[in-house]
């Protein structure tokens, strides 16, 4: 007797876990970018104090420079063929690296603005 094969990509529910795995995806690689502004309206408003007054509204631009990065990183690693959560991890340290980054060129170029070279 002859079995036949079961392709996954034929199965009548395969397309919509598929488009769920899709969707779980984009959320997670969006969500942290579409906080942003409820973090700044938080902060604004009074609600979450970090104690620096007005100045608490300058982390905001890290949260959104990591949560582009991280959307882009996630995107790129997720049509490269990386797993869910290897690309998660990959693209949070992407994420800091280039914050990171992008506060090591800031400071180098502040310490040239006080010494005069700029």
């Amino acid at each position: 007797m002859v079995r036949p094969e079961i392709s996954c990509t034929r199965l009548p529910w395969s397309s919509g876990s598929m488009m769920m795995n899709r969707l779980i995806r984009i959320a997670t690689a969006i969500l942290p970018l579409a906080l942003a502004p409820l973090l700044l309206w938080l902060i604004a408003g009074g609600h979450i104090d970090l104690g620096g007054g007005e100045k608490d509204l300058v982390w905001i631009l890290p949260w959104v420079l990591w949560s582009l990065v991280f959307a882009v990183s996630c995107f790129v690693l997720w049509w490269r063929g990386w797993t869910h959560a290897r690309s998660l991890r990959r693209s949070a340290l992407i994420g800091f690296g280039s914050v990171l980054l992008a506060g090591i060129i800031l400071a180098a170029f502040g310490q040239l603005g006080i010494a005069g070279l700029f």
